[in-house]
């Protein structure tokens, strides 16, 4: 990953290629979050923040991250995003 790259704010997965970012609901970039997290202005996917943590624990354990350090390392790193920033999980 570049240094300059992007993360989505939503899930944390880095934004480098066009398509991988989300889209305004007049179908411009969104350079916050990612395809997968938000389209047309509106998030995909509804649910709490320890329910995204939860979701992304097979994404990290593909790449060889243990289940517990996935856990752990989402919920270090989710607060921090702009999502979730002033929302209880």
């Amino acid at each position: 990953m570049s240094q300059d790259a992007l993360i989505c704010q939503s899930c944390g997965m880095p934004m480098e290629k066009p398509e991988d970012f989300g889209t305004n609901l007049d179908a411009t970039q969104n350079n916050d979050y990612c395809t997968y997290c938000y389209q047309k202005g509106a998030f995909t996917w509804k649910g709490t923040m320890e329910e995204m943590i939860e979701k992304l624990i097979p994404f990290s354990t593909q790449m060889g991250v243990s289940i517990e350090k996935a856990r752990k390392m989402g919920k270090e790193k989710l607060p921090l995003l702009k999502r979730w920033k002033s929302k209880e999980s």
